[in-house]
This record gives C-alpha cells, sequence and structure tokens, in this order.
C-alpha cells in the first residue's frame, strides 16, 4: 500500500537534498523512530546523512564561498535600496511621482522580501522582477522616479552572483562531487528503505499509528515537488528564449 508521495530526489541541488532529509530527519525524530517501527532502518539512515551533510559543508566551504556571500550580500542591498526609494516616492509632493511609486510597489509587493529567499529562489526571483519591470508600462514608471540605475546595477551584481555559482558548481564537480552523489544515493535509499517499511507496517496494522507522520512528510514532499517544477519551468524558459 503505497501512502507516501514519492519524488526524483536526484533532481533536487544539494543544499535542497540535504534540507529536505534534514527535515525528515527531524520529523523522524519527532514522531520517535520506535513507535513509527522504523528504529532499524532510522539506525541505517541516520549515519549515511550524517555523511552527506559532511560532505556538503566541505563544498560550501570552497574558494568561492566568500565572494559569493559578498555579491549576495551586494544584490540584497540594492533590492533593499530600490524597494525603500519607491516605497519613499509614495509620499513625494508630485502626484504623478506618487502614482508612479505606487505601480510599482504593486508589482514589488508581489514578490515580497526577494532579499530573504534562498538563494537560488532570489536569484530566480530577482530576474523575474527585473523582466517584468523592463515591460509595459514600468521603464516609463521607473524612469520618472529616476530609479532605472538601481535596476541595471542589480541586473549586473545578479548576473555576477550567477557567474560566481557556475563557477562554484565547476570546482566542486571536479573534487568531492564524485563522493556527494554516491552520499547522496546512499542516503536516499536508505530512506526508501524507511518508507517501505512505514508503508508495510500501514498495510499490516493499518495507517491509524502512522498517518500524522504521513500527512507531514507529504506535504514536505509536495513542498520540494513544487520546487522542482518551478526550477524545471524556468530551464524551459531560458531554454525557449535562447531559440528564440
Amino acid at each position: 500500500m503505497k501512502v507516501i508521495i514519492r519524488i526524483n530526489y536526484t533532481h533536487l541541488r544539494n543544499e535542497a537534498h540535504v534540507e529536505f532529509h534534514e527535515t525528515a530527519d527531524a520529523m523522524i525524530v519527532r514522531h520517535n523512530p520506535a513507535a513509527l517501527g522504523i528504529d532499524v532502518q532510522y539506525g541505517q539512515y541516520k549515519p549515511l546523512l550524517d555523511a552527506e551533510v559532511s560532505l556538503l559543508d566541505v563544498i560550501r566551504k570552497s574558494g568561492y564561498t566568500v565572494e559569493i556571500k559578498e555579491a549576495d550580500h551586494r544584490r540584497d542591498m540594492l533590492f533593499r535600496g530600490f524597494a525603500d526609494a519607491v516605497k519613499s516616492a509614495l509620499n513625494h509632493f508630485d502626484p504623478a511621482k506618487r502614482e508612479a511609486a505606487r505601480r510599482i510597489e504593486i508589482v514589488l509587493d508581489n514578490y515580497g522580501n526577494i532579499a530573504a529567499k534562498a538563494l537560488d529562489q532570489e536569484t530566480a526571483a530577482i530576474d523575474d522582477l527585473l523582466r517584468e519591470l523592463g515591460g509595459g508600462e514600468y521603464p516609463a514608471l521607473v524612469g520618472h522616479l529616476a530609479l532605472a540605475d538601481w535596476l541595471v546595477q542589480l541586473d549586473a551584481e545578479n548576473r555576477n552572483f550567477k557567474t560566481l555559482m557556475m563557477a562554484r558548481y565547476g570546482e566542486t564537480s571536479q573534487r568531492p562531487a564524485t563522493r556527494m552523489k554516491a552520499a547522496r544515493k546512499d542516503t536516499d535509499v536508505a530512506f526508501r528503505n524507511i518508507i517501505d517499511r512505514i508503508e508495510a507496517l500501514a498495510t499490516v496494522n493499518g495507517i491509524a499509528a502512522c498517518e500524522p507522520f504521513i500527512r507531514e512528510l507529504n506535504a514536505v514532499i509536495e513542498r520540494y515537488k513544487n520546487i522542482l517544477a518551478a526550477e524545471a519551468g524556468r530551464r524551459k524558459k531560458e531554454t525557449d528564449s535562447t531559440e528564440n
């Protein structure tokens, strides 16, 4: 009886892969492995996850880490500066400028605090924001507030950030990538053993005892499936724009 949603973990980036399993690990501990009937399987899973986390720490400490943090900080400051300037213009004495700020503020509200998002999500959100503000009535509105330079600089810093991330991916692919791939596979296999065990027990004993855990785990898996779908959509959009 399959009651737990399936997801292709191999498509998750290293950070997201570890984040997913750490979330699952915390849930298992909270619901008690023994109570779930998976104490043996969990005992096999936990050290494999710890090994993967340790390997990710090695990757994170690559030579590009400091540069990436600084680049991320610069684009955060640019986004906040632009957003603050728009908010300030809402109180401008010129009604036309107030109206321009109001229309841009509506767009910004749709994105929320971009600077607080995860790195990859922030990169995509900035791209989407710049694309939206670069079309229709918005270039004129931004120009009316004399804020175009902010967006030019934000675009430059976001591109720089993407370049650094790609360089880090290239660097890590030449060192611990093979070990990371194997570690991820071992973690996934051990986690599938946990899932298989829970579903087998649900078939034999009924789902009531483990239903709260299953419901919570499925909600987490759905969230990561949505992340994968969004990334696939962005890749397709980038491919289509390149081909056109």
